[in-house]
């Protein structure tokens, strides 16, 4: 393992090769995908560590994807996280941060940072590495995060790398009446216009009047409410989706979120991902490589019988 450790390198080598070859045949580089971090233990004895301050979001633009990564310390300290019932839940080891496909679940990236790292702090990286795999086709590559990631600078991100960030709001979108929760404009009686369509000449997303609201409403003839408003998305990357929030469209992708959740419970549960043997950081950083590629082999060797099965199937 030390041979490894000291090899780092050559086993992202080996996971770029792979995952190159997996797309070539099931086109992964096309999919959604899906990012998050989970806190994995360390075998090492807790003791207080003396913990760097990292760049922010806003000073990791002005920084390669190489100082940014130079700049993540992978050494086990104390993290603290909440958990789903809003508490706070305190371990000793690392942080790792996986990107998925969210229809194959293949692991397109891992980081491994200390457990104090921000989540947010291992994003651009992750989504620069991601980008850089991504096929530019007519249909928008969506990036779903949890709401954890809700930052201006993370929305600009995605953007700059040619994928749709499709993450919640941290907090309630604060207004006056002339939008909504979800920054849909509203009319006159302040109820919201539909969301419509994206205009990709423009760059703008279109919102149409409520009809169900105005038939009954006593200022339809008053001429105070337009029937359509267009706003560019650009004016503020991180109030504006498309498909805009609030819409069944915006959920059904942010639900493919939970790809990532179930690989990451997977890779604890059937990898050891949680369960590491090695007291050594490098040692432990390495054998979480040595999951990525096992678990990306392995998912590409089912996925390539059961299309041998189809195939068999259908000959029959």
């Amino acid at each position: 393992m030390s041979i490894l450790a000291d090899n780092l390198s050559v086993l992202e080598t080996m996971n770029d090769q792979l995952l190159q070859l997996i797309h070539n045949e099931f086109a992964i580089f096309e999919e959604n995908v899906a990012l998050d971090a989970t806190a994995v233990d360390a075998r090492t004895k807790p003791h207080k560590t003396s913990n760097p301050s990292l760049p922010k979001i806003k000073d990791q633009h002005a920084m390669s994807t190489e100082e940014i990564v130079e700049c993540i310390p992978t050494y086990p300290s104390w993290g603290v996280k909440k958990n789903s019932q809003g508490k706070n839940t305190f371990w000793f080891g690392y942080k790792v941060s996986l990107a998925v496909s969210t229809r194959t679940q293949y692991i397109l990236d891992m980081t491994v940072a200390s457990a104090f790292t921000a989540d947010v702090s291992l994003a651009i990286p992750t989504i620069r590495k991601v980008g850089k795999n991504k096929i530019r086709t007519d249909t928008p590559s969506y990036l779903t995060l949890d709401k954890g990631y809700d930052a201006k600078d993370i929305y600009t991100e995605a953007h700059n790398s040619g994928q749709e960030p499709i993450t919640a709001l941290k907090r309630q979108a604060k207004h006056n009446g002339e939008v909504d929760d979800h920054y849909a404009p509203t009319c006159f009686r302040e109820h919201s216009y539909k969301y419509d369509s994206y205009d990709k000449r423009y760059g703008a997303l279109k919102y149409v009047r409520p009809e169900a609201h105005c038939r009954e409403c006593p200022l339809k003839n008053a001429g105070l409410c337009q029937k359509v408003y267009k706003v560019k998305q650009m004016d503020d990357a991180r109030k504006y989706n498309h498909p805009a929030r609030g819409t069944q469209a915006w959920q059904r992708i942010y639900n493919e979120r939970s790809s990532v959740e179930r690989v990451n419970a997977y890779l604890k549960d059937a990898y050891q991902l949680n369960a590491t043997r090695f007291y050594k950081a490098d040692h432990a950083n390495a054998f979480y490589r040595l999951i990525q590629l096992a678990y990306n082999a392995r998912t590409y060797a089912n996925q390539r019988l059961a299309e041998r099965k189809n195939r068999k199937e259908i000959a029959v």
